[in-house]
């Protein structure tokens, strides 16, 4: 996916995406410090910040992935087969529930399912909230796998965050505010 780099240009474009009461001014006749200028400037500053964090966000994804990918090849396990096991290691989960939890379509999380089922690492089971959607849970070799998992993600912790001053609690602040951002985007569109 990527993100225009003139997202904040006109309402048009956001309109389109489904954002609706964005003004935008225009620059050709204000005067510098007029209150007009000074609210388009601030829309502008708040925009190319938004785009910045969007970027990051993108990279860190795609560092996250690249080395989750590597982390994971000798089990078979690619990033979506180990997001997934990492999903269901406490409670089993339908694939609606799975895929809404890792923000990811349905048919690409009962695909992941099927590869796993297969290879005997999930389960499903009876749902008795619904016939027609089963429960998905890991088998003893699923959690086996897990585990193996979860033993090569602890240490990154450290090689993410270490000699960069962070601590839990700014770790909790900033996913809140993605979180805060992600709800938000998630009526986008709809």
């Amino acid at each position: 996916m990527c993100w225009p780099r003139d997202i904040g240009r006109g309402a048009h474009t956001l309109q389109g995406m489904g954002v609706h009461n964005m003004t935008t001014t225009s620059n050709s006749g204000d005067l510098p410090g007029t209150p007009q200028r000074s609210r388009a400037t601030e829309q502008d500053q708040l925009v190319q910040a938004f785009q910045r964090l969007v970027g990051e966000v993108f990279r860190l994804n795609g560092e996250l992935l690249s080395v989750g990918e590597r982390l994971g090849k000798d089990l078979g396990m690619s990033p979506a087969r180990w997001q997934t096991l990492a999903t269901i290691r406490r409670e089993q989960m339908t694939v609606a529930e799975i895929a809404r939890r890792l923000g990811l379509t349905r048919q690409s999380v009962q695909r992941t399912a099927n590869l796993l089922r297969r290879e005997g690492l999930v389960k499903t089971a009876p749902n008795p909230g619904h016939r027609r959607s089963h429960l998905v849970g890991l088998t003893r070799d699923g959690e086996r796998v897990w585990a193996q998992l979860r033993e090569r993600q602890v240490p990154l912790t450290g090689v993410f965050t270490d000699g960069l001053g962070i601590t839990a609690q700014d770790l909790d602040r900033l996913a809140g505010q993605l979180r805060t951002i992600r709800k938000a985007a998630e009526g986008v569109g709809h």
